[in-house]
């Protein structure tokens, strides 16, 4: 095995478009998400994952803060965003434009991400890694789902619960490998 260039990575992307197709559109609503660089990072992750928009409510940074250039890597600039100032203006247009609401978040009634029926227009929402997804927010969503941990702290970053999920609901599960 090696290393592939630039022609065998478009080669891949091709390839993998064909045979990997998304399951569902997605979008993501960030709520409260204080610090620049988790915010940038989701940017890449959105644009990874073939994300709709991305919806940046309240206090979240906004690009083009230079935490967010620095781990969006131009994706800020590929990636489909809005700002609104209240969450519930953003649940609302959302919802009209016919998205379901899912938090990743620990919650009451929260269901393991491999397990989530995601509908065919999801949007993630995720919060502050400090406070979460506020609970009036969460009320306002249609589900929730959580990442089954198997350590001592039950935590992951917010951008890397981002990446796990959408990538879960993006894609799914892989096809059972052949049997003897």
């Amino acid at each position: 095995m090696r290393p592939l260039g630039k022609t065998g990575l478009r080669r891949l992307a091709k390839a993998n478009r064909e045979t990997h197709p998304p399951r569902v559109e997605i979008a993501f609503l960030l709520q409260g998400v204080d610090d620049p660089v988790n915010v940038g990072a989701i940017f890449r992750i959105a644009d990874a994952c073939g994300a709709r928009e991305i919806v940046l409510a309240g206090d979240t940074p906004t690009p083009p803060h230079p935490g967010i250039g620095l781990t969006g890597r131009g994706a800020e600039r590929r990636v489909p965003w809005r700002h609104v100032q209240a969450v519930e203006d953003a649940v609302a247009a959302l919802r009209a434009a016919g998205w379901a609401l899912v938090a990743v978040e620990l919650a009451d009634g929260a269901v393991a991400h491999v397990d989530y029926p995601y509908p065919p227009r999801t949007c993630l929402v995720l919060g502050s890694e400090g406070r979460g997804v506020w609970p009036k927010t969460l009320r306002l969503c249609d589900g929730a789902v959580f990442i089954p941990m198997y350590g001592k702290h039950p935590s992951l970053n917010v951008h890397v619960a981002a990446a796990v999920v959408a990538f879960q609901a993006v894609v799914g599960h892989p096809p059972a490998p052949a049997g003897p």
